[in-house]
């Protein structure tokens, strides 16, 4: 009789812990390189709020924030390998496999923000294109970050023309951006974004390129105190989770993560040009000398920077052409 009973005990525990499991909570871990108050970091808490929210607990996320696992450039294979769950990424860190990826850096491609949001459209030509390329990575898009148009910093001297940049040791994004200033004479040099206020600092270049809030935010202005207002690039991110365990999910689970991640892009997407003027005031406001380029300067830097333009549909081959047609078909 104890036998049996011990049996019957042994199968219920078994039972339990199954159903435990069946029952627990998944938790989603991500790495994001920026502090959880920087815009880019503050929308992954959007999304895991939403995500908390919308699967009623059931789902949740773990942020491992100011890169202290990843830095930006091994995010994608960090995701892919299964290292981490998810994972916020310049979109420029996948151009040295994905040339075309580095679309979001050709000068002067986007002209505006309306242009940027039909590019995003989830049923639109580029976007599909876009996210079914990253998708061959082993790693498959979430939702996309809007930060904002890229500047060019400087000491002392605003870069109101491209003759100014002839000889100059300047940051780079990544290849496209690189092939920018390479049209434009100077010399790139790539830096990563939480490397920037150190090599400023130490005068690694002669001229920076960021993001306006993130001259803001990583008080880049303390380094360069000139800021060009170029909008030459756009800086975007993308939220990157390993498909083998997007595909694992549930199609409920499923249904949740996409759900949270729409929410999460329309919420920056919304609030992202309005950051950028706030900044862009705020630094203007005795922080630094922003300049804002006269139609005619905006021309020139237009034309020097044509050639980059060209590279970039070699580089990338038909994907990258299809891009590019897909974008200026918005204009």
């Amino acid at each position: 009789m104890k036998t049996i009973v011990t049996g019957l005990l042994l199968a219920s525990t078994a039972l339990c812990a199954t159903s435990g499991a069946a029952l627990a909570e998944r938790t989603l871990r991500a790495t994001v390189q920026v502090a959880v108050n920087h815009p880019v970091g503050a929308n992954l808490v959007t999304f895991k709020d939403a995500l908390e929210e919308v699967s009623g607990g059931e789902m949740s996320v773990e942020i491992y924030d100011s890169a202290q696992l990843f830095k930006g450039s091994e995010v994608p294979k960090a995701v892919a390998s299964g290292a981490i769950d998810m994972g916020v990424v310049l979109a420029d860190e996948y151009s040295g496999t994905l040339p075309a990826a580095g679309i979001f850096s050709v000068p002067f491609l986007f002209p505006d923000y309306a242009t940027l949001a039909k590019a995003a459209d989830p049923e639109g030509p580029f976007r599909q294109t876009f996210d079914e390329m990253i998708g061959s990575t082993g790693t498959k898009v979430l939702w996309w970050q809007d930060y904002g148009p890229v500047q060019l910093l400087s000491k002392g001297a605003a870069m109101t023309e491209p003759s100014m940049m002839k000889g100059k040791l300047v940051r780079a994004l990544g290849k496209p951006s690189g092939d920018f200033i390479d049209a434009v004479g100077g010399t790139p040099v790539v830096i990563g974004g939480s490397e920037q206020f150190m090599a400023y600092q130490r005068g690694t270049v002669d001229v920076g390129m960021s993001g306006t809030t993130a001259v803001q935010s990583r008080k880049l202005y303390e380094v360069m105190d000139t800021i060009t207002m170029t909008n030459h690039s756009l800086a975007e991110f993308i939220v990157v989770i390993n498909s083998g365990l997007f595909d694992s999910l549930t199609e409920q689970e499923q249904g949740w993560v996409t759900e949270a991640a729409m929410h999460a892009e329309h919420s920056l997407r919304e609030e992202t040009e309005a950051n950028n003027v706030a900044s862009a005031n705020w630094l203007a406001d005795g922080h630094a000398t922003v300049t804002e380029l006269t139609p005619e300067q905006l021309r020139a830097w237009q034309d020097a920077a044509a050639p980059a333009v060209e590279v970039f549909v070699q580089d990338a081959g038909e994907v990258g052409q299809t891009l590019v047609q897909s974008v200026q078909a918005l204009y």
